[in-house]
Protein backbone atom coordinates (compact mmCIF):
# COMPACT_ATOMS: atom_id res chain seq x y z
CA UNK A 1 0.00 0.00 0.00
CA UNK A 2 0.93 3.89 -0.68
CA UNK A 3 0.86 6.47 1.14
CA UNK A 4 -0.83 9.35 0.44
CA UNK A 5 0.87 12.23 -0.99
CA UNK A 6 0.92 15.79 1.06
CA UNK A 7 2.57 17.96 -1.29
CA UNK A 8 1.96 20.03 -4.06
CA UNK A 9 1.03 18.30 -7.86
CA UNK A 10 4.22 19.00 -9.72
CA UNK A 11 2.95 19.77 -13.39
CA UNK A 12 4.64 18.39 -16.11
CA UNK A 13 3.48 19.83 -19.23
CA UNK A 14 0.08 21.66 -20.52
CA UNK A 15 -0.44 21.52 -24.16
CA UNK A 16 -3.69 20.96 -26.63
CA UNK A 17 -4.05 18.03 -28.40
CA UNK A 18 -6.37 17.97 -31.99
CA UNK A 19 -9.26 15.82 -32.48
CA UNK A 20 -11.15 17.05 -35.42
CA UNK A 21 -14.28 18.44 -35.72
CA UNK A 22 -12.88 21.95 -35.05
CA UNK A 23 -12.04 21.09 -30.91
CA UNK A 24 -9.10 21.07 -29.35
CA UNK A 25 -8.30 19.54 -25.58
CA UNK A 26 -6.75 20.92 -22.99
CA UNK A 27 -4.36 18.10 -21.06
CA UNK A 28 -2.07 18.67 -18.71
CA UNK A 29 0.23 16.26 -17.28
CA UNK A 30 1.40 15.84 -13.38
CA UNK A 31 3.35 13.84 -11.07
CA UNK A 32 6.22 11.72 -12.03
CA UNK A 33 6.65 11.24 -15.86
CA UNK A 34 8.17 8.05 -15.46
CA UNK A 35 4.93 6.70 -13.71
CA UNK A 36 2.26 4.85 -14.64
CA UNK A 37 -0.41 6.66 -16.10
CA UNK A 38 -3.70 7.22 -15.03
CA UNK A 39 -6.18 9.40 -16.87
CA UNK A 40 -9.06 11.57 -15.12
CA UNK A 41 -12.34 11.64 -16.60
CA UNK A 42 -13.78 14.66 -15.33
CA UNK A 43 -17.89 14.83 -14.63
CA UNK A 44 -20.27 16.95 -15.94
CA UNK A 45 -20.22 16.61 -18.74
CA UNK A 46 -18.90 19.41 -19.15
CA UNK A 47 -17.07 20.69 -15.39
CA UNK A 48 -13.62 20.10 -16.69
CA UNK A 49 -10.49 19.71 -14.44
CA UNK A 50 -8.44 21.91 -12.05
CA UNK A 51 -4.56 21.03 -10.88
CA UNK A 52 -6.39 20.02 -7.47
CA UNK A 53 -7.62 17.15 -8.98
CA UNK A 54 -4.34 15.37 -9.10
CA UNK A 55 -4.11 15.72 -5.75
CA UNK A 56 -6.60 12.62 -5.59
CA UNK A 57 -3.79 10.60 -6.85
CA UNK A 58 -0.05 9.81 -5.21
CA UNK A 59 2.10 11.96 -8.24
CA UNK A 60 5.38 10.84 -6.46
CA UNK A 61 4.55 7.38 -8.54
CA UNK A 62 1.76 8.84 -10.83
CA UNK A 63 2.01 10.14 -14.08
CA UNK A 64 -1.36 11.95 -14.07
CA UNK A 65 -3.41 13.09 -17.19
CA UNK A 66 -6.40 16.13 -16.60
CA UNK A 67 -8.27 16.15 -19.57
CA UNK A 68 -10.28 18.46 -20.73
CA UNK A 69 -13.42 16.74 -22.64
CA UNK A 70 -15.06 18.44 -25.68
CA UNK A 71 -16.28 22.40 -25.08
CA UNK A 72 -14.83 21.86 -20.94
CA UNK A 73 -12.87 23.73 -19.13
CA UNK A 74 -9.65 24.86 -21.06
CA UNK A 75 -10.64 23.21 -24.49
CA UNK A 76 -11.72 25.28 -27.41
CA UNK A 77 -13.84 26.40 -28.51
CA UNK A 78 -14.90 26.94 -25.31
CA UNK A 79 -18.91 25.61 -24.41
CA UNK A 80 -18.86 24.45 -27.71
CA UNK A 81 -21.94 21.90 -28.13
CA UNK A 82 -21.21 21.19 -31.87
CA UNK A 83 -20.24 17.45 -32.91
CA UNK A 84 -19.80 17.35 -28.74
CA UNK A 85 -21.88 13.60 -27.66
CA UNK A 86 -20.63 10.43 -25.96
CA UNK A 87 -19.43 8.92 -29.39
CA UNK A 88 -17.30 12.30 -29.97
CA UNK A 89 -15.67 11.64 -26.36
CA UNK A 90 -15.15 8.02 -26.61
CA UNK A 91 -12.78 8.53 -30.04
CA UNK A 92 -11.28 11.69 -28.11
CA UNK A 93 -10.43 9.29 -25.37
CA UNK A 94 -8.38 6.94 -28.39
CA UNK A 95 -6.80 10.30 -30.21
CA UNK A 96 -5.07 11.20 -26.73
CA UNK A 97 -3.99 7.63 -25.86
CA UNK A 98 -2.19 7.23 -29.08
CA UNK A 99 -1.21 11.04 -29.50
CA UNK A 100 0.78 10.24 -26.10
CA UNK A 101 2.24 6.50 -27.14
CA UNK A 102 0.49 5.20 -24.64
CA UNK A 103 0.00 1.22 -24.41
CA UNK A 104 -2.39 0.73 -21.61
CA UNK A 105 -3.31 3.59 -18.80
CA UNK A 106 -5.13 3.29 -15.70
CA UNK A 107 -8.75 5.13 -15.24
CA UNK A 108 -10.21 7.30 -12.51
CA UNK A 109 -13.28 9.81 -12.75
CA UNK A 110 -16.94 10.27 -11.34
CA UNK A 111 -20.31 10.96 -12.13
CA UNK A 112 -20.64 11.05 -16.11
CA UNK A 113 -16.69 10.71 -16.12
CA UNK A 114 -17.06 7.01 -14.41
CA UNK A 115 -19.95 6.63 -16.96
CA UNK A 116 -17.83 7.63 -19.88
CA UNK A 117 -14.93 5.15 -18.58
CA UNK A 118 -16.59 2.37 -18.11
CA UNK A 119 -18.10 2.68 -21.52
CA UNK A 120 -14.11 3.26 -22.75
CA UNK A 121 -12.78 0.34 -20.60
CA UNK A 122 -15.55 -2.34 -22.34
CA UNK A 123 -14.79 -0.78 -25.46
CA UNK A 124 -11.37 -1.11 -25.44
CA UNK A 125 -10.63 -3.94 -22.67
CA UNK A 126 -7.17 -4.50 -23.31
CA UNK A 127 -5.89 -0.54 -23.01
CA UNK A 128 -7.17 -0.33 -19.11
CA UNK A 129 -5.07 -1.79 -16.55
CA UNK A 130 -7.11 -1.10 -13.92
CA UNK A 131 -9.95 1.82 -12.89
CA UNK A 132 -12.19 3.35 -10.37
CA UNK A 133 -14.90 5.57 -10.22
CA UNK A 134 -17.11 7.37 -7.81
CA UNK A 135 -20.96 8.87 -7.90
CA UNK A 136 -21.57 6.69 -11.06
CA UNK A 137 -24.41 8.28 -12.86
CA UNK A 138 -26.89 5.76 -15.21
CA UNK A 139 -27.79 7.23 -18.20
CA UNK A 140 -31.51 5.42 -18.40
CA UNK A 141 -34.54 7.08 -18.35
CA UNK A 142 -34.88 6.11 -14.33
CA UNK A 143 -31.74 7.96 -13.79
CA UNK A 144 -32.45 11.11 -15.58
CA UNK A 145 -36.05 11.43 -13.87
CA UNK A 146 -34.61 10.55 -10.77
CA UNK A 147 -32.39 13.59 -11.00
CA UNK A 148 -34.69 16.03 -12.55
CA UNK A 149 -38.53 14.66 -12.46
CA UNK A 150 -40.69 15.39 -9.88
CA UNK A 151 -41.08 12.10 -8.29
CA UNK A 152 -37.39 10.97 -7.63
CA UNK A 153 -34.86 13.05 -5.09
CA UNK A 154 -37.73 16.10 -5.48
CA UNK A 155 -39.41 13.92 -3.02
CA UNK A 156 -36.79 14.13 -0.63
CA UNK A 157 -35.61 17.95 -1.59
CA UNK A 158 -39.03 19.33 -2.25
CA UNK A 159 -38.82 22.93 -1.64
CA UNK A 160 -35.10 23.29 -3.81
CA UNK A 161 -37.15 21.17 -6.51
CA UNK A 162 -39.67 23.69 -6.12
CA UNK A 163 -36.96 26.47 -6.71
CA UNK A 164 -35.46 24.78 -9.41
CA UNK A 165 -39.10 23.57 -11.59
CA UNK A 166 -41.09 26.74 -10.64
CA UNK A 167 -42.57 28.68 -13.74
CA UNK A 168 -42.35 24.78 -15.53
CA UNK A 169 -46.44 24.30 -16.79
CA UNK A 170 -46.37 20.60 -17.00
CA UNK A 171 -44.01 19.76 -14.02
CA UNK A 172 -42.75 16.08 -14.42
CA UNK A 173 -42.14 16.14 -18.15
CA UNK A 174 -38.09 16.16 -18.75
CA UNK A 175 -38.54 17.07 -22.82
CA UNK A 176 -40.30 20.23 -21.39
CA UNK A 177 -38.00 20.48 -18.56
CA UNK A 178 -35.07 20.89 -20.52
CA UNK A 179 -36.71 22.88 -23.13
CA UNK A 180 -37.44 25.82 -20.62
CA UNK A 181 -33.92 25.73 -19.36
CA UNK A 182 -32.22 25.81 -23.03
CA UNK A 183 -34.99 28.90 -23.70
CA UNK A 184 -33.69 29.75 -20.63
CA UNK A 185 -30.01 29.64 -21.02
CA UNK A 186 -30.19 31.52 -24.27
CA UNK A 187 -32.69 34.40 -22.92
CA UNK A 188 -31.70 37.65 -24.57
CA UNK A 189 -32.21 39.54 -21.23
CA UNK A 190 -28.95 38.62 -19.08
CA UNK A 191 -31.13 38.71 -15.91
CA UNK A 192 -32.99 36.33 -16.42
CA UNK A 193 -29.96 33.79 -18.26
CA UNK A 194 -28.46 33.95 -15.22
CA UNK A 195 -31.23 33.22 -12.88
CA UNK A 196 -31.96 30.21 -15.18
CA UNK A 197 -28.61 29.09 -15.05
CA UNK A 198 -28.58 29.49 -11.39
CA UNK A 199 -31.64 27.47 -11.11
CA UNK A 200 -30.04 24.61 -12.70
CA UNK A 201 -26.59 24.66 -10.95
CA UNK A 202 -28.21 25.37 -7.31
CA UNK A 203 -30.61 22.53 -7.76
CA UNK A 204 -27.44 19.88 -8.42
CA UNK A 205 -25.37 21.70 -5.81
CA UNK A 206 -28.20 20.74 -3.22
CA UNK A 207 -28.18 17.38 -4.07
CA UNK A 208 -24.79 16.89 -4.73
CA UNK A 209 -24.14 18.40 -1.32
CA UNK A 210 -27.43 18.85 0.61
CA UNK A 211 -26.90 22.42 2.85
CA UNK A 212 -25.01 24.60 0.16
CA UNK A 213 -25.93 27.00 -2.45
CA UNK A 214 -24.28 29.26 -4.90
CA UNK A 215 -22.96 32.27 -3.50
CA UNK A 216 -22.22 35.44 -5.59
CA UNK A 217 -21.86 35.69 -9.89
CA UNK A 218 -21.04 32.58 -11.75
CA UNK A 219 -18.19 32.42 -13.67
CA UNK A 220 -17.55 30.79 -17.20
CA UNK A 221 -17.31 27.87 -15.54
CA UNK A 222 -20.09 27.48 -14.38
CA UNK A 223 -22.20 28.35 -17.07
CA UNK A 224 -20.22 25.95 -19.38
CA UNK A 225 -20.86 23.14 -17.08
CA UNK A 226 -24.49 23.92 -16.95
CA UNK A 227 -24.85 24.58 -20.78
CA UNK A 228 -22.89 21.17 -21.61
CA UNK A 229 -24.89 18.99 -19.02
CA UNK A 230 -28.31 20.29 -20.75
CA UNK A 231 -26.91 19.63 -23.89
CA UNK A 232 -26.51 15.96 -22.87
CA UNK A 233 -29.69 15.66 -21.11
CA UNK A 234 -31.70 17.06 -23.65
CA UNK A 235 -30.23 13.79 -26.54
CA UNK A 236 -30.82 11.46 -23.72
CA UNK A 237 -26.74 11.08 -23.45
CA UNK A 238 -26.52 10.67 -27.17
CA UNK A 239 -27.71 6.57 -26.52
CA UNK A 240 -24.68 6.16 -23.36
CA UNK A 241 -27.46 3.94 -22.02
CA UNK A 242 -27.31 1.41 -25.12
CA UNK A 243 -23.09 1.80 -24.65
CA UNK A 244 -23.06 0.80 -21.08
CA UNK A 245 -25.45 -2.33 -21.90
CA UNK A 246 -22.59 -3.22 -24.54
CA UNK A 247 -19.62 -2.58 -22.11
CA UNK A 248 -20.18 -4.04 -19.08
CA UNK A 249 -20.00 -7.44 -20.45
CA UNK A 250 -16.44 -7.09 -21.66
CA UNK A 251 -14.68 -4.97 -18.87
CA UNK A 252 -11.54 -7.24 -18.05
CA UNK A 253 -9.50 -4.70 -15.82
CA UNK A 254 -10.06 -4.63 -12.36
CA UNK A 255 -12.50 -2.16 -11.28
CA UNK A 256 -13.95 -0.26 -7.99
CA UNK A 257 -16.81 1.83 -7.84
CA UNK A 258 -16.96 4.08 -4.86
CA UNK A 259 -21.09 4.76 -4.24
CA UNK A 260 -21.63 7.35 -1.22
CA UNK A 261 -24.65 6.28 1.09
CA UNK A 262 -26.36 9.88 1.24
CA UNK A 263 -25.51 10.39 -2.87
CA UNK A 264 -29.00 12.53 -3.91
CA UNK A 265 -27.55 12.53 -7.69
CA UNK A 266 -26.87 9.37 -8.43
CA UNK A 267 -28.33 6.85 -6.26
CA UNK A 268 -27.59 3.58 -5.30
CA UNK A 269 -31.05 1.91 -5.95
CA UNK A 270 -30.36 3.50 -9.56
CA UNK A 271 -27.15 1.98 -10.20
CA UNK A 272 -28.03 -1.58 -8.22
CA UNK A 273 -31.08 -1.27 -10.31
CA UNK A 274 -29.37 -1.44 -13.61
CA UNK A 275 -29.08 -5.18 -14.49
CA UNK A 276 -25.77 -5.30 -16.68
CA UNK A 277 -23.90 -3.64 -13.79
CA UNK A 278 -25.60 -5.55 -11.24
CA UNK A 279 -24.98 -9.00 -13.25
CA UNK A 280 -20.98 -7.90 -13.30
CA UNK A 281 -20.69 -6.84 -9.65
CA UNK A 282 -18.87 -9.23 -7.61
CA UNK A 283 -16.98 -10.32 -10.59
CA UNK A 284 -14.71 -7.67 -12.05
CA UNK A 285 -16.40 -5.02 -9.98
CA UNK A 286 -16.41 -3.87 -6.81
CA UNK A 287 -18.51 -1.70 -5.42
CA UNK A 288 -17.42 0.33 -2.39
CA UNK A 289 -20.51 1.99 -0.14
CA UNK A 290 -19.10 4.71 1.82
CA UNK A 291 -21.33 5.35 4.84
CA UNK A 292 -22.62 9.26 4.90
CA UNK A 293 -20.90 9.53 2.03
CA UNK A 294 -22.54 12.81 -0.65
CA UNK A 295 -21.79 13.20 -4.48
CA UNK A 296 -19.47 15.74 -4.02
CA UNK A 297 -15.64 15.38 -3.42
CA UNK A 298 -15.96 18.04 -1.17
CA UNK A 299 -17.34 15.21 1.11
CA UNK A 300 -14.35 13.62 3.20
CA UNK A 301 -15.42 10.65 3.17
CA UNK A 302 -15.99 10.35 -0.12
CA UNK A 303 -12.22 11.79 -1.23
CA UNK A 304 -10.47 9.55 1.07
CA UNK A 305 -12.46 6.72 -0.02
CA UNK A 306 -11.18 8.12 -3.74
CA UNK A 307 -7.59 8.62 -2.64
CA UNK A 308 -7.72 4.74 -1.37
CA UNK A 309 -8.74 3.88 -4.85
CA UNK A 310 -5.91 5.12 -6.45
CA UNK A 311 -3.32 3.44 -3.81
CA UNK A 312 -5.50 0.15 -4.80
CA UNK A 313 -4.64 0.92 -8.29
CA UNK A 314 -1.29 1.57 -7.92
CA UNK A 315 -0.95 -1.91 -6.16
CA UNK A 316 -3.16 -3.27 -9.24
CA UNK A 317 -0.45 -2.14 -11.85
CA UNK A 318 2.35 -3.11 -9.77
CA UNK A 319 1.02 -6.95 -8.75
Amino acid sequence: MYSAQTMEAELIKSHWIEVGDGHSLHLGEYGNPAGPVVLYLHGGPGAGCTPDDALLFDTRHWRVLLLDQRGAGLSRPRGSLTDNSITHLLGDLERVRKALAIERWCLAGGSFGATLGLIYSGLYPERVAAQSYWGLFIPSLEGMSWLYGPDGAAKMFSAEYNDFSGGIPIKGWLPLVFEYFHKGFSHPQQTLAERAFRRWLDWELSLAYPGNRLIGPLDWRSRVLAMIELHYARAQYFGAEALLHKALPNISAPTRIIQGECDWVCPAPVLEAFAPLSARLGEQIELVSVGGGYHSLADARVHQAVSRAGNWMLAMVHS
